[in-house]
């Protein structure tokens, strides 16, 4: 981890709002959500699945189909540049040279049919330069000079994501690769044109404990050697505290709590950001809540107040009505929460941590419709994820 939070931001969301129209309506998935990523920074996104996180994502790589999907309001902004009013040739251009991207499952995000050397030098020698054409694309492939260049920049890389025997792994197809050496091999894809930017998708979920430990620690040990900037998607609050200087908390398409890492977990002040810290096993065997009742809302027809409320036992008729921003105190961390309205007080006082656990247990638990696991339970909402 590095200290930035005094550093400038090399990306800024604000007010993104994303929706998906369908013959059953529109789902409002994203609803402004704000974040930010300061230079040499690592930011977690954390919530269930089903909240939004892929959605975001995507939208900042300009990944998402549309229609169905759609961007009302919102800016998108990687140093100083709106990438949602860029050209479609320069948001290619910054993905390919200035931002990389990890994908989620290493065994399904690499293309079967070519060899892996062909397609990690290829991204060495034409990232961000998707629009050359396919005569200059076989002109330079093969006739070119710089392709020999390329390869070998690829096998300095894969050697330093510490891929055993690089130079014979450019020969294998990804079927003969092990989830481990797919998952290395995509990390060397991200970092090969010297991207100042990083977005992680649940990096390693595919893999056993053991390998994603060794994959985490390998990200970040090049973090810290080349002072990336890191934006990572997580349903893990482990991998999250591992990895993270700051976190922000998702549910149901908006920020609900944001802090610095260390703050999040010492002192939770949103009630859900506490009930999936306090749903997290203990390794002494210590009985933990039995999970978040309920489930995410539908985007189709969502809440008009608070989109926790219908879960979250301490809400009252104005979490009904209206929707709470977030307050910031003096530790920097915002909670978009009314238990801590100083000007409009609520009914009760904001509980700790403690409380909420207790409250969890006290609470019968529904098999069917509770969230339990390591941030919260895997609770799918179909494709909006």
């Amino acid at each position: 981890m590095t200290n930035a939070s005094n550093s400038e931001p090399i990306l800024n969301v604000e007010d993104l709002r994303v929706h998906f129209d369908s013959f059953d309506g529109t789902a409002e998935v994203i609803d402004g959500i704000d974040l930010t990523v300061n230079e040499g920074e690592v930011v977690a996104v954390v919530g269930e699945t089903g909240c939004g996180k892929s959605v975001t994502m995507r939208s900042i790589l300009g990944t998402l189909q549309q229609p169905p999907a759609r961007i009302p309001t919102g800016e998108i902004t990687f140093r100083g540049q709106n990438l949602l009013d860029a050209s479609r040739v320069e948001v290619d251009r910054i993905k390919g040279r200035d931002i990389g991207m990890i994908f989620q499952d290493p065994m399904s995000s690499l293309n079967p049919v070519f060899t892996v050397g062909e397609q990690l030098t290829d991204t060495a020698q034409f990232g961000g330069n998707q629009d050359i054409g396919v005569l200059e694309y076989f002109r330079r492939k093969h006739l070119d000079g710089d392709r020999e260049a390329a390869r070998q920049r690829v096998i300095n890389l894969l050697e330093e994501v510490q891929m055993p025997d690089a130079e014979r792994i450019l020969d294998n197809y990804p079927s003969q690769l092990s989830g481990g050496m797919s998952q290395r091999v995509l990390i060397a894809q991200a970092l090969l044109n010297e991207p100042d930017l990083l977005i992680a998708d649940e990096i390693g979920t595919a893999l056993d404990v053991t390998i994603h430990d060794q994959v985490l620690e390998l990200l970040n040990d090049l973090i810290d050697e080349r002072n990336l900037s890191l934006l990572m998607i997580t349903h893990n609050l482990g991998v999250a505290r591992q990895l993270s200087d700051r976190v922000y908390i998702m549910y149901a398409g908006r920020i609900v709590e944001t802090a610095p890492t260390e703050e999040i977990f010492r002192n939770p002040q949103h009630p859900y950001t506490q009930g999936l810290i306090a749903s997290i096993p203990k390794l002494t065997g210590e009985e933990m809540a039995d999970g978040i009742d309920g489930s995410i809302p539908e985007y189709i027809d969502p809440p008009e107040g608070c989109r926790f409320a219908s879960r979250c036992p301490y809400a009252h008729d104005r979490c009904e009505t209206e929707r709470p921003e977030l307050q910031y105190n003096a530790e920097e961390q915002g909670v978009a929460c009314f238990l801590y309205d100083d000007v409009e007080p609520a009914p009760y006082d904001p509980p700790t941590l403690d409380e909420t656990r207790d409250q969890m247990r006290e609470k019968p638990a529904d098999p069917d419709a509770t969230a339990t696991g390591d941030a919260a339970a895997e609770q799918s909402v179909g494709d909006l994820e």
